[in-house]
């Protein structure tokens, strides 16, 4: 595998990545609890409308400096960076005086124009914020992208959580919001600036591969993003809104779990397969893709699998006694189809984003979205909520599925077959192992033995069967760091 000169880069990145994930996670709580019921739904709706606009809009900029943004890019392809700010710089100014609009004509949708205005602006700084980060990573600046993480959870405990506290007011918390994303960005400003930048360097031509590249992938994601939606109104129709509310919470968990197993190893990844190509040309990027598809079913399996097996522990200490019993059925129904997205999203579309040949993976988001249809007109009725559930986990999984036709008609290179039936065969033995444990009274002490326990029976087998070449890698890095050298020069040949 190729590694940057120091072997630990990405480590430091994935830390970084990881306290992010958790801090987002804490004030998140912090502000249902201060916020109440009330007002934190009006903050997590603007959230939302916030979110879905940073997606359409913003989120194609981050994918295109991730691809094409880098050290070498930096120094010889100014106009690239230029491009890219004066589009950023274009959105977030017709963002702005849409707020500013819907203001001045107090329009109203479902929320107040302030909120309205609130949410959009959140979407303008938060994927101005997620860009910045995106060029950090591009350049492999870890120090500095650990700085920028870190300064921005800070200023989220402090300010988001604190106005919260203070205020208890849903508005006054995503202004807080923005203030903190604001701050991140002017503290780090320095590292974030590139000397030779001048807008006037902006070229439509590179605006144009950027739009082909990103679009497609912010197109796919909105498209996933509507399953979950469409399904949680569903369920309000045809039941009622507590099954909605139960099949939502099911439905979030699942995905924050998938996304923060999948992002972390994206985040590992991905920018070793560009900065591959960059370095030794397009067939080795391709090649570090196919390596990366074989760590993330390695790692993503058993992962799945072990959510799974200590889902009766996870239910009693996260799930509210309300929620209980219906939320091991929804969750348990939907696993395979998380398990399907996080491959599809994670595994399978790098290898179209490394050739810049993205349209497939936007049609095969589509292909998930007719399936759902498709699932939900066939499948009865009658029953529960968990029908729904059903169709969600058939509908990503013909999205898996066609993306991985795709891949083959594309011609990608897949994870060897070894490679997939070793990792397979030691998920397998690692719950068959664990299983009895799912038996004991669920609780704390119960999760952590199960974790434990499937940790050492996979870690060892993975270990002895060198899965994804983890084992080979692992030693190169840690001789390489013994030895002081590049890690690049002893790289082991098995990545």
């Amino acid at each position: 595998m190729l590694w940057p000169d120091d072997g630990f880069y990405r480590m430091r990145i994935l830390l970084a990545f990881l306290i992010n994930m958790m801090v987002n996670f804490a004030v998140g709580l912090l502000v249902a609890r201060f916020l109440g019921p009330d007002q934190f739904g009006r903050f997590a709706l603007a959230i939302g409308i916030g979110a879905v606009v940073q997606v359409l809009l913003f989120d194609w900029i981050r994918l295109a400096a991730a691809r094409f943004y880098s050290e070498q890019a930096r120094a010889a392809q100014p106009e690239l960076r230029a491009t890219l700010d004066a589009t950023l710089l274009g959105l977030v100014a017709a963002v702005v005086l849409i707020g500013v609009a819907l203001i001045a004509a107090r329009v109203s949708i479902g929320l107040p124009p302030e909120m309205l205005a609130a949410a959009l602006c959140f979407a303008a700084i938060n994927g101005a914020f997620d860009y910045q980060a995106a060029l950090l990573r591009a350049r492999f600046a870890d120090g500095a992208y650990g700085r920028l993480v870190l300064t921005k959870n800070g200023l989220a405990l402090v300010l988001t959580a604190g106005t919260a506290w203070v205020t208890g007011s849903a508005f006054a918390t995503l202004a807080a919001s923005c203030l903190g994303l604001l701050g991140a960005m002017f503290a780090l400003r320095a590292v974030t600036r590139d000397a030779n930048l001048d807008l006037r360097a902006a070229r439509t031509g590179i605006l144009g591969t950027s739009l082909a590249y990103g679009v497609p992938l912010s197109t796919s994601t909105t498209l996933y993003l509507l399953i979950p939606l469409a399904n949680r109104a569903l369920a309000a129709d045809w039941f009622d809104f507590a099954e909605a509310g139960q099949l939502a919470l099911a439905q979030d968990v699942g995905l924050r779990l998938v996304l923060a197993i999948g992002t972390a190893l994206d985040v590992l990844l991905f920018q070793l397969a560009v900065r591959a190509e960059d370095l030794h040309g397009a067939a080795r990027g391709r090649e570090q893709v196919s390596r990366n598809m074989g760590v993330i079913l390695a790692i993503t399996l058993p992962a799945i699998a072990g959510i799974w097996l200590v889902l009766p522990s996870f239910e009693l200490l996260i799930v509210p006694p309300e929620f209980r019993g219906a939320f091991v059925r929804d969750f348990t129904a939907l696993l395979p189809g998380f398990f399907c997205f996080g491959l599809a999203s994670f595994a399978l579309a790098p290898a179209f984003q490394i050739t810049q040949r993205t349209w497939p993976v936007s049609v095969a988001a589509g292909i998930a979205c007719l399936a759902d249809l498709a699932l939900v007109l066939v499948l009865p009725r009658g029953g529960d909520v968990e029908i729904l559930a059903l169709a969600q986990t058939g509908a990503l999984g013909a999205g898996f599925l066609a993306l991985l036709g795709f891949s083959i008609w594309a011609g990608a290179r897949l994870p060897r077959w070894r490679d997939m039936a070793a990792c397979c065969l030691a998920t397998a033995i690692m719950v068959w192992l664990t299983m009895p444990l799912r038996a004991l009274e669920p609780g704390a002490g119960t999760l952590c033995l199960q974790a434990l326990a499937g940790a050492l029976v996979y870690g060892g087998l993975a270990t002895v069967l060198d899965l994804a070449g983890l084992r080979t890698a692992a030693l190169g890095l840690l001789q390489a760091r013994k030895e002081r050298s590049p890690v690049a020069d002893a790289r082991p040949d098995a990545w």
